[in-house]
C-alpha cells in the first residue's frame, strides 16, 4: 500500500479498541427479562442447513415456562402464589422426551449471555447423568448460539471469554456430594445474577436441597432456582415441590401425550402394555408421581383415600 493510503488508513482508525462483540452482548443485554424473546433470537430456528430447519421454535409447554418467567422478572416481584419472594423457583415434573434439558440449556445460556457477571451451579443426580445428558445437550445448543465465541464452554463450565470476567461471569457443573456441599453453600453473587439448576431432581439427595436453600439468601439479587426431571420417587424434595411446599414452587407436570417432541405411537404401545394407571406410565408419560415407593407397601392414593373414608362398625358386624 502506498505511504498516503497508510497515512489515511491510520488516520481512519479510532483511538480506542471497540471492544470485541459489544453490538451482539447489547443485543443479548435486552433480553434479561425475556427469556422467551432470547430463544427465539438466539437460535438458528428453521434456518436451512443447520440442526433446526424443521423446528420453529419451542414447543407449546416450553413457551409457557419461558413465559411465565419473563413476566415475574418484568414485573420485578418474583412471585408465587401471592407471596413475595426472595427466589423464583421453577420446578417441571415430565414424563420422557418432551424437551426439559433443552429447556435448562436455554435457560443457562439466556442466564449467563443477557447479564454480566452471572454466576451459577447445574447439578445433576448421578455424574453420569451431568456429563452425558445435561452437559451434552448444553454442548448442542451452545454450537448453534449465535454468541457462542463470547462464552467458553468446557467440559465443566460455561464463561466469559474475556480474560477479566473468566472467574466473575460463569455457570459450572457441580456433581452433588453429601461430604462436599461447598460448591452449593458458597453460591452467592449479591447484586447481580445467581443460577442453580438441579436435573433429574428427584434423586438428589435431601441434604443438597437444604444446603442450597440455605445459601440463596442474597439481598436485591436476582435469583433463580430450576429443578426438572422424571418424577420417578414420590418421597424428597422434589417431590415436595409439588405438595408441601407448592406454595413456594411455580410447577409444571407434563403430559408427553401433549408434546410434539415426542412418538406418538411408542407412547400408545406403553400405555397398551402397561395401563395407564401404571406407575410406570405415571413416571414416564403423564409427568405423574408414582402412588408407591420401592418400600412403600399400600400406596400413596389408597391411603390417602382411607384418611377421608367414614366406617361403621355395624357393617363388619
Amino acid at each position: 500500500m502506498p505511504e498516503d493510503l497508510k497515512t489515511q488508513e491510520a488516520q481512519k482508525a479510532p483511538d480506542k479498541e471497540t471492544p470485541p462483540n459489544e453490538e451482539l452482548l447489547t443485543d443479548l443485554s435486552t433480553y434479561s427479562q425475556d427469556p422467551l424473546g432470547f430463544v427465539r433470537f438466539a437460535f438458528p430456528w428453521a434456518e436451512p442447513g443447520t440442526e433446526l430447519s424443521d423446528a420453529q421454535g419451542p414447543d407449546t409447554w416450553q413457551t409457557e415456562t419461558l413465559t411465565y418467567l419473563s413476566h415475574e422478572l418484568l414485573t420485578g416481584r418474583l412471585t408465587q402464589n401471592n407471596i413475595i419472594a426472595t427466589v423464583l423457583r421453577i420446578a417441571i415434573a415430565a414424563g420422557n422426551g418432551p424437551g426439559k434439558t433443552a429447556l435448562i440449556a436455554w435457560i443457562i445460556l439466556w442466564a449467563i449471555s443477557t447479564l454480566e457477571d452471572t454466576r451459577g451451579v447445574v447439578t445433576a443426580n448421578t455424574d453420569t447423568q451431568l456429563k452425558t445428558k445435561t452437559w451434552a445437550e448444553l454442548a448442542k445448543w451452545h454450537r448453534l448460539f449465535i454468541a457462542k465465541h463470547i462464552f467458553v464452554l468446557t467440559a465443566t463450565a460455561i464463561y466469559a471469554r474475556a480474560h477479566e470476567h473468566q472467574r466473575t461471569w460463569r455457570i459450572d457443573q457441580v456433581p452433588w456430594s453429601e461430604e462436599k456441599t461447598e460448591a452449593f453453600a458458597g453460591l452467592h453473587n449479591k447484586g447481580k445474577r445467581v443460577l442453580l439448576v438441579f436435573d433429574e431432581a428427584s434423586a438428589i439427595p435431601d441434604k443438597i436441597w437444604e444446603v442450597s436453600e440455605g445459601a440463596l439468601t442474597d439481598a436485591d439479587t436476582e435469583i433463580l432456582w430450576l429443578v426438572s426431571g422424571n418424577p420417578t420417587r414420590n418421597t424428597g424434595r422434589f417431590k415436595e415441590c409439588f405438595g408441601k411446599f407448592r406454595h413456594r414452587w411455580k410447577t409444571w407436570q407434563i403430559d408427553i401425550r401433549k408434546s410434539a417432541l415426542v412418538n406418538a405411537q411408542e407412547i400408545k404401545q406403553w400405555i397398551e402394555d402397561l395401563g395407564l394407571d401404571s406407575d410406570w406410565v405415571r413416571v414416564h408419560v403423564l409427568g405423574l408421581f408414582p402412588k408407591a415407593s420401592s418400600l412403600q407397601f399400600i400406596p400413596e392414593d389408597v391411603a390417602e383415600a382411607a384418611r377421608g373414608r367414614q366406617l361403621r362398625l355395624d357393617q363388619y358386624l
